[in-house]
């Protein structure tokens, strides 16, 4: 990719935070003394390029703010997808790798872990990576459109994305790709990708099945087939699909009756994996009254029964 002296050097103003926790001041230094290997010249560019390592980063950065001013280069503004101004925005010098491991801290399922640059920000974010169902199934959240989207790519150790996240806007401009971090960022800047490079390995990650044991295969056929409109209209949201980890005989499809604030649940005897899917989905086409299901109230001390509930739903609750 072609690029100027000036953009190189807004692209390392872009990526320059002023969180302490990320300064690097000679990534700064080192991109004023490339400016001026490139040609460029001003005096704010020049002391920049000569400030000693142990510069506070605040000095640093004002130096380089006012060095972008005297060259008549925009400063970069971190409210726009890539800090976009004009013709300037951060370079497609990122490149995005995508894996998906067993959960590290001994549990039962698998995280995808992302790597930009070799770091792994999951880890360096919220601490554990999502689970793929939650990235990729029943649609890829990944993929880039024109038009933001706002995904949680990071967890709480403890499992919880509720507890603690990362959560990366993904914006496609063109032939880029920008990440903006939320939350509990794992670097003090965006990234943005090489379009191409990105698609293909959100692709790739997207069709890879390798990881999925028979009981995964289960649940990606629950989540990719389940008709969630009909669903709806009993006033129910499909909520997640596994082996209950209580009873690993049995298979727990879990739903939510969210005007009511109501968890349902519906137990299958594990089968092989296609017939199982199939009979969990024959089911969710029925009728809820039909169901024998389990429900338990989200208001604490709440009694009651969900209003689609049947003569076979019985209550999870203690009180």
């Amino acid at each position: 990719m072609e690029t100027s002296a000036k953009h190189r050097l807004y692209d390392a103003a872009a990526r320059c935070s002023p969180d302490p926790h990320w300064a690097d001041p000679a990534r700064v230094i080192g991109a004023a003394t490339q400016a001026l290997a490139d040609g460029l010249d001003s005096p704010a560019l020049r002391e920049l390029a000569g400030s000693h390592p142990s510069t506070r980063i605040r000095d640093l950065r004002t130096l380089l703010a006012t060095a972008l001013d005297e060259l008549s280069i925009p400063r970069p503004d971190t409210s726009v997808p890539g800090q976009t101004i004009a013709t300037y925005s951060r370079l497609p010098t990122d490149a995005l790798r995508l894996e998906i491991v067993p959960e590290r801290d001994g549990g039962t399922g698998h995280e995808l872990l992302v790597y930009v640059n070799d770091l792994e920000i999951t880890e360096a974010g919220a601490g554990m990576g999502m689970t793929p169902f939650d990235l990729l199934v029943p649609t890829n959240r990944l993929i880039a459109t024109t038009e933001p989207r706002q995904v949680v790519v990071a967890r709480c150790t403890c499992g919880e994305s509720g507890c603690g996240s990362t959560e990366a806007r993904i914006t496609r401009a063109g032939s880029v790709v920008h990440w903006e971090w939320y939350v509990d960022p794992p670097l003090g800047h965006g990234v943005t990708f090489d379009a191409p490079q990105y698609d293909a390995e959100v692709e790739r990650i997207g069709a890879d099945q390798s990881w999925q044991r028979p009981v995964d295969s289960v649940t990606r056929l629950v989540l990719e087939a389940a008709d969630r409109e009909l669903l709806a209209t009993a006033g129910l949201r499909l909520s997640w699909a596994a082996q209950d980890h209580r009873d690993p005989q049995q298979f727990l499809v879990a739903l939510v009756a969210e005007a009511e604030k109501f968890q349902v649940f519906l137990r299958f005897s594990m089968d092989e994996p296609t017939r199982l899917a199939e009979h969990i989905l024959q089911t969710l086409r029925q009728p809820p009254r039909r169901w024998r299901a389990t429900y338990h109230s989200m208001v604490v001390g709440r009694r009651g029964r969900p209003p689609m509930a049947g003569w076979r739903w019985r209550t999870e609750d203690a009180w």
